[in-house]
């Protein structure tokens, strides 16, 4: 693949450690609890205004698409209701396979389980998926809102049904724990600023061997702008905090309202972006209307 914006960018100082004091004030002093409201189950998706959309639509130049999920591999089950120990992401649990020779009619039909979350199927995170210190966005408590008999009751993902379409931008950083210093210098190279009601996605080079993520320094700069949805081609961490598991999953979900696009396929949308040049574009994507439930496969588009 050829170098890509941001790639190149000199080293940097190692990124500042995030204490656990640190954290739990910024999930304070940055919360995004009743800003609309105490009822409101939307979170951020609230920053993606009508006017937003009309501003991502006029993105749209050549008509290029770019899919930014990867394929879901598929194992068969003899017995489609037995468990399996090693199961990959999507379980084909049972096809069903009819021709008629004299008229050459025929169908096929498949039934699948699906367990999306996790480290390898590309997926949406609902609101409700993860808790802080029994709270989920918006100060609701978690066993209140999310059983195992009911799901989730609030913040699932059938709050995000009529779809998700607003300025996607894709920061290209293989093998980098990004910190604040790499994207203000990544918007200064490319003259692309981040701002309100976008989608911010990182390509960590996952697929080419390297690793990275958001390191947790990052977590004021996400408030700052005002993001709207955050997503990567690997499950959001670049860094770690004592005490603190999954520091941006907790932060974005449960502080922001920041829903969180995992396992991304990257590699098609950073061509394409290497190619034309552009790192900016008109993104959609929709996820399933599953009552209660915390999340979804998603195959997201990239328009530009």
């Amino acid at each position: 693949m050829a170098v890509l914006a941001g790639a190149g960018l000199g080293a940097q100082e190692p990124p500042p450690e995030v204490t656990k004091e640190q954290f739990d004030a910024w999930m304070t002093e940055l919360s995004n609890w009743g800003r609309w409201g105490e009822d409101d189950q939307l979170g951020a998706l609230n920053l993606i205004t009508p006017a937003k959309r009309v501003e991502a639509a006029r993105l749209v130049r050549t008509g290029r698409v770019a899919s930014m999920a990867r394929a879901m591999e598929l194992q068969v089950l003899e017995e489609p209701d037995a468990a399996s120990a090693n199961r990959k992401p999507v379980l084909m649990g049972s096809v069903r396979s009819v021709f008629d020779i004299d008229t050459g009619n025929g169908y096929f039909w498949e039934r699948y389980e699906i367990e999306y979350h996790g480290l390898l199927l590309s997926h949406l995170d609902a609101l409700c998926h993860v808790a802080y210190e029994g709270k989920v966005y918006n100060g609701r408590t978690f066993e209140e809102i999310a059983t195992a008999d009911d799901g989730c009751t609030e913040m699932g993902i059938i709050n995000a049904r009529e779809g998700l379409v607003t300025r996607g931008v894709l920061i290209d950083m293989p093998g980098k724990a990004v910190t604040r210093a790499d994207i203000e210098a990544w918007e200064a190279e490319t003259g692309i600023t981040i701002s309100s009601g976008d989608a911010l996605f990182l390509r960590t080079g996952r697929d080419v061997g390297e690793q990275g993520g958001y390191h947790p320094s990052l977590i004021p700069f996400f408030k700052e702008r005002d993001i709207a949805l955050l997503g990567s081609d690997v499950p959001q961490e670049g860094g770690t905090v004592e005490g603190v598991q999954i520091p941006i999953h907790v932060f974005t979900l449960v502080a922001l309202g920041v829903h969180l696009f995992d396992n991304l396929g990257l590699e098609d949308l950073a061509r394409t972006a290497s190619e034309l040049g552009r790192w900016e574009f008109l993104f959609m994507a929709s996820p399933h209307v599953v009552p209660n439930g915390a999340g979804s496969a998603m195959n997201p588009i990239a328009v530009f």
